[in-house]
């Protein structure tokens, strides 16, 4: 199931943060992918689990989410962020909301560091998909009956539907937790601990008394 759209709320305030995050991810993926230097990035700014547990390098715990694989690996996430993140940032206000995303993006990699398989401990994770797990995690709590507009193709002909939101993360949730111990690049484990983490600190955070 591919989302389109959602039920904006508070349509006519600007997403400032979430576009600038979004822009951000696609200026560092296409800077390194045009110098040739994108692999290096990903080994250098990636985060190593084994680095990790053993308190190096803890830095790439932020640098690795701003980071991406390839072109359907950035146009995944920032097409998912662009959707489900601007009702959060209006619902938390903008300073917060940026304190939010890295916090559960940073989360979401330690969870993965402490939980990959040990012969994948010396690969590198990047991607912002942590955080926007946290996203779709604060999503579900604070707008849990926004209708998701999606489709999917059945026989190459596409489908299109309406879901409540929390159908629709909760079947993406699911999907994440059929996979968890497979042999897969992607971090399964950064997603569930990303989401979950969201899902416990969004309305903390939408208590803070924090300016914006």
């Amino acid at each position: 199931m591919f989302p389109l759209y959602d039920e904006s709320y508070h349509a006519r305030k600007r997403p400032i943060i979430n576009i600038l995050l979004i822009l951000i991810n696609i200026f560092l993926f296409l800077y390194f992918f045009l110098n040739g230097n994108l692999e290096s990035a990903i080994l250098n700014y990636g985060t190593i689990p084994n680095q990790i547990t053993m308190g190096q390098k803890l830095q790439t715990l932020v640098s690795s989410m701003f980071l991406h694989a390839g072109f359907s690996h950035l146009i995944g996430n920032m097409w998912f962020l662009w959707i489900f993140g601007d009702n959060v940032e209006n619902k938390i206000g903008k300073l917060k909301y940026i304190i939010f995303y890295l916090l559960v993006g940073i989360l979401a990699a330690y969870i993965h560091s402490l939980t990959v398989p040990i012969d994948q401990r010396n690969f590198p994770m990047v991607g912002a998909s942590g955080a926007i797990s946290g996203i779709l995690g604060a999503y579900l709590v604070l707008f849990p009956r926004n209708r998701i507009r999606s489709f999917f193709l059945f026989f190459f002909q596409p489908i299109f539907f309406y879901l409540p939101a929390f159908v629709y993360i909760g079947v993406w949730f699911l999907y994440q937790i059929l996979y968890i111990g497979s042999y897969t690049p992607i971090a399964y484990m950064a997603h569930i601990g990303g989401f979950l983490t969201g899902m416990i600190l969004v309305r903390p955070f939408k208590e803070l008394k924090i300016f914006g």
